[in-house]
Formats: structure tokens, C-alpha cells, sequence
């Protein structure tokens, strides 16, 4: 009985305080200052937010200011965080991975890509700061071109001033259906094995109730995969309308990888 009533408190302290805040970057369609929803990541965390009796408010930052603030609490991957605060949770509530993309009408053959010296006879498309190690990647004879805008890098791959692009396989995919509705199918894309990362909440270490938030944040997370709604608003963010193969999977992966 002293546990119930101990767990009610907790409960009823954390709903009484002031909102949950969690920082994210621009980066759509997972996080995007200006649109109604916010984005497939600030769907899912109001989302269970709901389901778990919480409210959070979501603060638009520089991705540099996030990682440089050692007593915020985080949204995205995990990695660019935990060299530099300690976290209370991490909690993965999503996946992205990366894609090649192509323009078939330009290509006499379809690509295969089994390793990186597959891509040596080609200019690689890719968003300047996009964290890969191009240093060593060109030192393999790769060759790269930079752009500021994810829009810029498809224009340029139709019209071929670069062969490929490496990109963000949901970001990729809507970008196409964005600006080439009716070439859609003209475009292709090679998922790249081993690239699968989370997007997670990470609760600061020193955050006002941080281990009973997150258990909530958990229960939320896992109310919302029950009943249906998790799916649906992911789904919503994919031209196809359906839940990438293994999705869940990955995410249950990462659950596990972060479960400490």
C-alpha cells in the first residue's frame, strides 16, 4: 500500500510540474519547426507523451547548441550525445537509415553496390555536414560533391551533375515525391546494410524526476505500439503509406542496446 501511494505521488508531482522540455534539430521530416505536426518524431513523442499523462514541449535548436549543453535533454542519435552528458535514459523512438539514390534514365544498367569501390566511377551527391568520413572515403578514391539543401542534391542528380546521392532513405524518398511526383518510379534507391541508427529522447542525467519520466515515457511509448497509433503516424510519413520491413524490429534492437 505505502508503494501505491508512493507511485501515485510520483505520478501526480510529475503532472503537476512544468512541461517536460526536449531539444531537437531541424531536420525534417523526423523533426520541422514549421509544420502543424512538427514531424514524424515530435508526432510519435506527443504522442506518448499523451498515452503516459505527460506534457512536453519541444525546443527548436542548433544541432551544435544540443550537443554543447550538458544539462538539456536531447532528441536524435544517441552517438552525436553520450561522449559529452550524462544521460538518465535514452529511449529510441524511432530509425533512420541511409540510401543510395540514382536516376535510372541515366544509368545503361542497374547499379550494384557491394562495396565501396563500386562507387569509385561515380560523383557522390551528399548534404554538406552529413557525418560520414569523407576524408577517408576520398582517400579510397571516392569523389564528392557538397550541397546546402537536400532539394538542391536531387535537382543535381536529374539533370546529372552528380551520378548518386547518399542520403537519408525517408528524407530521400520524400524529396523525390516532392519535387518529381510524376518521375517517382524513375528514381531508384539502395538501402545501405549497417546504417540503421535510432532516434531517441535522452533524459538528462540531473533532470527533475528523470527515471520516473522516462518509465513513463517507456509506457507511453509502448501504449501508442499496442494500439495501433505508432504505426499510423509513421506510416503517414512514407510515399508508399506503409511501415518499412523491420522497423519495429530495429527499433526493439535499440530498446534493448539502451535499456541501462
Amino acid at each position: 500500500m505505502r508503494w501505491l501511494l508512493l507511485s501515485l505521488w510520483l505520478g501526480v508531482a510529475i503532472s503537476q510540474a512544468a512541461d517536460i522540455v526536449v531539444d531537437a534539430n531541424e531536420s525534417a521530416p523526423y523533426w520541422c519547426r514549421f509544420s502543424l505536426e512538427g514531424g514524424m518524431g515530435s508526432e510519435l513523442l506527443q504522442a506518448m507523451s499523451t498515452a503516459a499523462g505527460l506534457t512536453t514541449q519541444i525546443r527548436f535548436v542548433p544541432l551544435s547548441r544540443m550537443i554543447e549543453d550538458r544539462s538539456n535533454n536531447d532528441s536524435g542519435n544517441p552517438e552525436f550525445f553520450m561522449w559529452q552528458q550524462e544521460f538518465a535514459a535514452i529511449i529510441p523512438i524511432a530509425i533512420s537509415e541511409m540510401s543510395i539514390f540514382y536516376y535510372r534514365p541515366r544509368h545503361q544498367k542497374p547499379l550494384e553496390v557491394n562495396d565501396f569501390k563500386d562507387l569509385e566511377p561515380y560523383k557522390i551527391g551528399v548534404l554538406k555536414g552529413i557525418l560520414i568520413d569523407r576524408k577517408a572515403l576520398e582517400q579510397m578514391g571516392l569523389t564528392f560533391e557538397s550541397s546546402y539543401t537536400h532539394a538542391s542534391l536531387f535537382k543535381k542528380l536529374k539533370v546529372g551533375r552528380i551520378d548518386l546521392v547518399i542520403e537519408i532513405d525517408l528524407v530521400g524518398r520524400q524529396m523525390i515525391n516532392q519535387l518529381y511526383p510524376d518521375l517517382a518510379d524513375d528514381f531508384v534507391r539502395i538501402p545501405l546494410s549497417n546504417t540503421v541508427s535510432p532516434i531517441a529522447i535522452m533524459i538528462d542525467a540531473n533532470y527533475p524526476n528523470a527515471d520516473s519520466i522516462a518509465e513513463r515515457y517507456r509506457e507511453g511509448l509502448a501504449s501508442i505500439i499496442a494500439n495501433g497509433e505508432y504505426q499510423r503516424i509513421v506510416e503517414r510519413y512514407y510515399p508508399d503509406g506503409k511501415l518499412p520491413n523491420g522497423w519495429l524490429d530495429n527499433l526493439s534492437r535499440f530498446q534493448q542496446m539502451y535499456a541501462y
